[in-house]
């Protein structure tokens, strides 16, 4: 047992000094982030525990261990940690357990990402990857970044939580495929992907076919399955490009719609159902309805209207849903780029091909939007305002700081007319500490949104300790509204989470948090995440008028 926790004090030892080695990395002190690479591989190499080393003053004859280093490993055989650590673990990304497992970075280039894109979370690397900025970093080639990408995918398969945004792309792939074949006469997709929900571990798609046989060889030779996993007469499963998994299988044509309808779900709607087809004086299981032309056939003979996937979670409205019509505007795109690219006029085009109204920028102050940077875009929406027959309102995002500060000077916010403060450090606070460092911020008049309340990345990281129903219900005291962020990897606030604090009385805001034109896109996220939730147009600011919005006018 002495031997099991002593080289558990190993591990931890040259754990700290790996970290220390990025810290010096991203300062860019190469010679000292050697110095403790070179001791963290050699403490972890040790088949002896350092404790018995230190017993017999040993520790100096270690490869890589001198005066400054050996004092170092005293510290922490002593108190368990290294204050030269402490003082520079702001320097380290948030994500460090997560950036550190993926085989094709190493530490090197975790720093590179660091210090010369930014990239401080899984989250930041995201959308690095995504936006082709890490190609032009040095020793970043296709090949590192394709075994990146499949890492993250396969990190979300093995959580069985993959983004359906992501899912969704696969699957229209398959059936674009799979109908240029010529062999199916008939296909869709069902399955929770079909109710848009925020996140799956598969996709379910149907199809009929006179040669099913032929479907599913064709299948197994498409360019988005990865590996087949099953494969049969009528059904086959494989991976997917996007991690999750994908089922095919052949249904009879006469009963196409009713198993579309059973495994599209849930339960507690088909029970629904069932309830209204016993009240009718029938079954869901008779030839009439398992024989039905459509889903929309179904409904009718039940005496129903239609209810669209999407909106079939067992859920009771009460009150008018919020439409997409209804949804004026986007309050949370950016325009800066990481090389000082402002794209206002580009995102205003986009969003009005959109058919908004109205956007806000909401850039994040910090390393790329300083004052002068944020001065140097006001000017330029004031320029643009207009031209393309929308309304572009000024916002900013700040981090909230581990203190329940938000991370900016007054002076810069007070004349916005939207400020988004979301927590993006600090990431694993105890629960206790996170939930007040939350409740504090909501104390500044300055914040008026709080940014993706949970701050998970889907399939990666998990949500802050936070308790989402006190959150709320300061959230409604302070009129401060529950952020629902649409970009893909966050769908946070998801719907569920929105739907269980609605009776707090708290406001929501509706954001892509898109930075690129094609990225307002996943608006139509926006949209069903709000109508999923059920929400009401009062309680959400994207059903206000401009006019409402400038200067913070639907608080006062």
């Amino acid at each position: 047992m002495r031997v099991m926790i002593g080289r558990a004090d190993n591990r931890k030892a040259a754990e700290q000094f790996y970290d220390l080695a990025l810290a010096m990395e991203i300062q860019g002190e190469r010679w000292r982030a050697n110095s403790y690479m070179k001791a963290a591989r050699s403490i972890e190499a040790q088949v002896e525990s350092l404790r018995s080393i230190r017993d017999r003053k040993g520790l100096r004859t270690l490869e890589g261990v001198g005066e400054s280093i050996e004092a170092k490993l005293e510290e922490f055989l002593s108190t368990g940690k290294i204050e030269a650590l402490e003082a520079v673990r702001d320097l380290l990304p948030e994500d460090l357990d997560v950036l550190r497992e993926i085989p094709s970075l190493g530490f090197r280039r975790i720093a590179d990402l660091d210090r010369l894109l930014g990239v401080r979370s899984v989250d930041d690397l995201l959308r690095a990857l995504y936006e082709g900025r890490v190609a032009d970093l040095p020793d970043f080639d296709e090949e590192v970044q394709q075994r990146t990408l499949e890492w993250l995918g396969w990190r979300r398969e093995e959580a069985a939580d993959v983004p359906t945004p992501y899912a969704l792309r696969s699957a229209v792939n398959i059936m674009g495929e799979l109908t240029a074949g010529g062999n199916v006469t008939r296909i869709e997709l069902a399955g929770p992907a079909r109710r848009l929900v925020t996140s799956v571990a598969n996709i379910t798609l149907l199809f009929t076919s006179p040669s099913p046989d032929l479907v599913i060889a064709q299948f197994g030779l498409s360019p988005e399955v990865t590996e087949l996993t099953m494969v049969e007469r009528e059904q086959a499963i494989g991976k997917t490009r996007s991690g999750a998994a994908c089922m095919v299988r052949q249904v009879n044509d006469e009963q196409f719609a009713w198993e579309l309808l059973h495994t599209t779900g849930t339960d507690a709607h088909l029970r629904e159902l069932a309830e209204a087809a016993k009240a009718a004086g029938t079954r869901m299981s008779t030839p009439s309805m398992k024989h039905a032309a459509s889903e929309e056939e179904i409904y009718a003979r039940l005496g129903l209207c239609y209810v669209p996937p999407e909106m079939r979670e067992g859920r009771a409205a009460k009150g008018t849903v919020v439409s997409a019509e209804g949804l004026l505007g986007d309050l949370h795109v950016r325009c800066s780029s990481f090389d000082g690219q402002l794209r206002v006029g580009e995102m205003a085009a986009a969003a009005s091909r959109q058919g908004h109204r109205y956007i806000c920028f909401c850039d994040r102050i910090g390393r790329n939007m300083d004052a002068d940077t944020l001065d140097r875009r006001n000017v330029l929406i004031d320029e643009v305002q207009g031209k393309d027959g929308i309304v572009l309102l000024k916002g900013a995002e700040v981090d909230i700081t581990p203190d329940g500060r938000l991370d900016a000077p007054s002076d810069l916010l007070d004349d916005l007319d939207l400020v988004v403060a979301s927590v993006n450090t600090r990431l694993t606070m105890p629960p206790g500490e996170m939930e007040a460092r939350v409740m504090r911020a909501m104390e500044d008049p300055n914040m008026d949104v709080l940014g993706h309340p949970t701050s998970r990345v889907i399939g990666l990281r998990e949500g802050i300790g936070i308790d989402l129903s006190r959150v709320a219900e300061r959230a409604a005291e302070r009129r401060v509204a529950l952020e629902m962020n649409a970009y893909p990897d966050r769908l946070d606030l998801s719907d569920n989470d929105a739907f269980k604090v609605y009776e707090s009385g708290a406001l929501y805001s509706l954001g892509t948090d898109s930075a690129y034109p094609n990225e307002i896109d996943n608006w139509r996220w926006a949209i069903t995440m709000a109508r999923k939730a059920l929400l009401e147009p009062e309680r959400v600011l994207n059903s206000k008028d401009p006019e409402q919005l400038k200067g913070r006018a639907w608080r006062k």
